[in-house]
């Protein structure tokens, strides 16, 4: 999308709620870029402001003075969008050429007009099947034709479309609820309205959205009506130009099923977004186990038969069932993928939206239906198979993909083997279907309408003239302050329980935060000191990891996971005093822990008080010796307590083991205060080399133990120098 920094001004202006600053700006930029009509909506605006500002120095107390402001703020915003949009027309050529040829259309571009030719589309459809049969295909292919060709213009000027009137509002929002309108008509219609609303805010278009999402009868017209309008919702201007309007919002999120939906949405936008991630898992670990197991190989050249196994069938006659059983497996695990959700076709199909098909932004939106006149060349082959037929109805994808197969299956059907295509117009091939009563779920038709919707955005050739709701966390919604303090909240343990388990750390803490405290509960709490404690999320000093596990504390008092992730969060902030007690009222319920004898061990090394952390060390050592966690905390405190030649013996044995970055780091010290710099210096440097830590971090980690042994200031720069 296009920028200007004269119209960003403006913008940031009106999200500050300042008038005048807002105006000044908007002059600036209009006496540079616009025409006069513009600049007379502008002095207008500037008039109004003027005249309430003289009413108010006059003494006046007007009770309406904050909703004339609040007018005069949206009418600057209305503007600001309309000069937004028309600046990003005339500096994108896509833009301006897809401008050019609506203006040149011979249409009425009134809604009325695009209301009757969607109704008489309906007529003349149902008119025609009442044709004889030798002109009935002919009428119906012109008919379909020309009904693409008005869809295809009305969809771009919809989504180029300024901001709307109520009347403009209304009127459309009839057609979309109209039963006399074909529902195919109304899902494109509402897919364009939700772009528009993405390039540019417009509370008119929004709350069409909103009305068809309450009121439509059919289902996938209701649910593309829900995505547009919670992906389309923009937080700084709903809340800031129209925060009255968010008690429709609240009213509508009294309703248990919308929050529910909403819930719903929220985790399938995830799923979606983990497309490619889940293109690479079967791409590398599961089709070549397939392929390997079926007879074939993956190569540079594509896919190729193996040698014959014949002669393995001998020598291993149980190979072939375990080949079997490892297909199967793969088989099922791509299976589970599809049903949690995951979109397993998106690698596979992502390579078929090159067709010319595709150059048409309104047939990403086109819901399937055999009668396209895009794939008119191959409809009447499809209509006489019985698998097509049936993988189309059935079939698991979304519609894109489904325009996607059959315009790739049409440039190789005349290549297919006799005896397969007899098999396929009878029906025999198999098809994993669809059960009916899930394809016509909410939760189905949303899910493919988003894997359309996420195509789009990331395939799309011209995909950079949109704003794209799958980047920059705009796709996470449930984080977006106008969803605090809603009934929706009492859902966000569960989306963040659900983020932390695709780990998606972020994301998770996003959906904490934006919670109200009337809200945290046990679980909030928790959630919100592992994110905190593990650095996964900021929360900052008003909820740190330590205050998080205090207040989950003070709700269950004998939980030891709180027990323990209070504990911690006392030793990361260095309160061995009190993470000490904290380990041994966690160790007097489970005196058996390792976990917790190590993390005592570790607070009383700190204290200095070595002796008493070295007893329970030793006795670990003893019972477990090759425990690489109870060596590792034993050595350091033997370092500590200058026993370094003991402490040499274990980080010896640590580093011919499974060597980790901290065992060099702390061996090297060891052997620094040991008297043997040389090899103190190669395992710093092999720690520096492992970690990209900066030099001075060897100093600046254990300053204080340095200092204590006698380690002085020209010591450590010569360290820092041989490094």
């Amino acid at each position: 999308m296009t920028d200007n920094r004269a119209l960003d001004a403006v913008y940031k202006w009106l999200l500050k709620r300042n008038l005048s600053e807002a105006l000044t700006a908007m002059e600036s930029y209009l006496s540079s870029y616009s025409g006069t009509n513009d600049v007379d909506r502008l002095y207008a605006i500037k008039a109004d402001f003027q005249l309430m500002s003289d009413y108010w120095k006059r003494g006046f107390k007007d009770p309406q003075l904050p909703q004339l402001y609040d007018s005069l703020l949206r009418r600057l915003y209305v503007l600001y969008a309309d000069a937004a949009m028309t600046y990003q027309i005339k500096h994108s050529a896509y833009q301006s050429n897809i401008n050019a040829r609506l203006s040149f259309a011979s249409r009425d571009w009134s809604v009325q007009a695009l209301k009757e030719a969607l109704e008489e589309f309906v007529t003349s459809g149902a008119m025609i099947a009442l044709e004889p049969e030798h002109t009935r295909a002919e009428k119906k292919r012109e008919l379909h034709r020309k009904h693409q060709q008005l869809m295809a213009d009305w969809f771009d000027r919809l989504w180029l479309s300024a901001i709307w009137s109520e009347g403009q509002a209304s009127a459309m929002e009839e057609i979309l609820l109209s039963p006399t309108i074909d529902v195919n008509d109304q899902q494109v219609l509402t897919s364009a309205i939700m772009l528009a609303t993405l390039n540019h805010f417009d509370i008119a278009k929004f709350k069409v959205l909103m009305a068809v999402y309450r009121q439509a009868t059919d289902m996938a017209v209701r649910q593309r009506a829900l995505v547009g309008w919670v992906l389309a919702l923009h937080d700084d201007i709903y809340l800031y130009l129209y925060g009255d309007e968010r008690k429709a919002l609240e009213e509508l999120l009294e309703d248990k099923t919308v929050c529910q939906e909403l819930v719903q949405l929220q985790h399938q936008i995830i799923l979606c977004i983990n497309a490619e991630k889940d293109n690479q898992t079967i791409q590398k670990e599961i089709m070549p186990d397939l392929l390997h197991n079926n007879g074939f190989r993956m190569t540079r050249n594509g896919i190729e038969e193996v040698e014959d196994h014949s002669l393995d069938d001998i020598l291993h006659p149980d190979e072939e069932e375990r080949r079997m059983e490892q297909v199967e497996e793969s088989f099922q695990r791509m299976q589970e993928m599809q049903k949690q959700g995951s979109d397993i076709y998106f690698g596979g199909f992502s390579q078929m939206k090159r067709f010319p098909f595709f150059q048409e932004i309104s047939n990403w939106f086109v819901p399937f239906y055999i009668d396209h006149p895009g794939i008119a060349e191959v409809a009447e082959k499809f209509q006489k198979n019985a698998f097509l037929q049936s993988l189309m109805k059935a079939g698991p994808f979304c519609h894109s993909d489904k325009y996607s197969f059959v315009l790739a299956f049409n440039q190789v059907m005349n290549h297919i083997p006799k005896n397969l295509w007899e098999m396929m117009e009878r029906g025999e091939a198999g098809v994993t279907e669809v059960l009916k009563e899930e394809s016509r779920s909410a939760a189905y038709i949303r899910r493919t309408y988003l894997q359309d919707l996420y195509r789009f955005f990331r395939l799309y050739p011209y995909r950079s003239e949109f704003f794209n709701p799958f980047e920059h966390y705009q796709y996470l919604f449930l984080a977006r302050r106008v969803f605090s303090r809603t009934h929706v909240e009492a859902y966000f343990n569960d989306v963040a329980a659900f983020l932390i388990k695709q780990k998606r750390m972020q994301e998770a803490g996003r959906v904490l935060d934006n919670c109200g405290e009337a809200r945290c509960d046990f679980r909030h709490y928790m959630m919100c000191g592992y994110l905190g404690q593990h650095r996964y999320y900021d929360f900052g000093t008003r909820k740190s990891a330590l205050y998080c596990y205090q207040k989950a504390l003070e709700l269950e008092p004998e939980n030891e996971k709180a027990q323990q992730g209070h504990a911690r969060a006392l030793f990361d902030q260095e309160r061995y005093e009190e993470a000490l007690a904290a380990y041994d009222q966690l160790l007097s319920k489970n005196p058996a822990q390792k976990h917790y004898l190590l993390n005592r061990a570790v607070c009383l090394t700190n204290l200095r008080r070595y002796a008493d952390a070295l007893k329970d060390l030793y006795r670990l050592n003893f019972e477990q010796s090759d425990d690489s966690q109870v060596n590792r905390v034993l050595a350091w405190t033997l370092t500590c307590d200058e026993k370094y030649e003991q402490a040499e013996k274990i980080y010896s044995q640590l580093l011919t083991d499974q060597t980790q970055p901290e065992d060099l780091l702390n061996y090297g010290y060891c052997l620094w205060l040991g008297g043997h710099v040389d090899e103190a210096a190669d395992c710093f440097h092999r720690y520096l080399k492992e970690t990209e830590q900066k030099k001075i971090f060897i100093i600046e980690n254990e300053l204080a133990l340095l200092r204590e042994r006698g380690i002085t200031e020209p010591e450590m720069q010569m360290m820092l120098y041989i490094l």
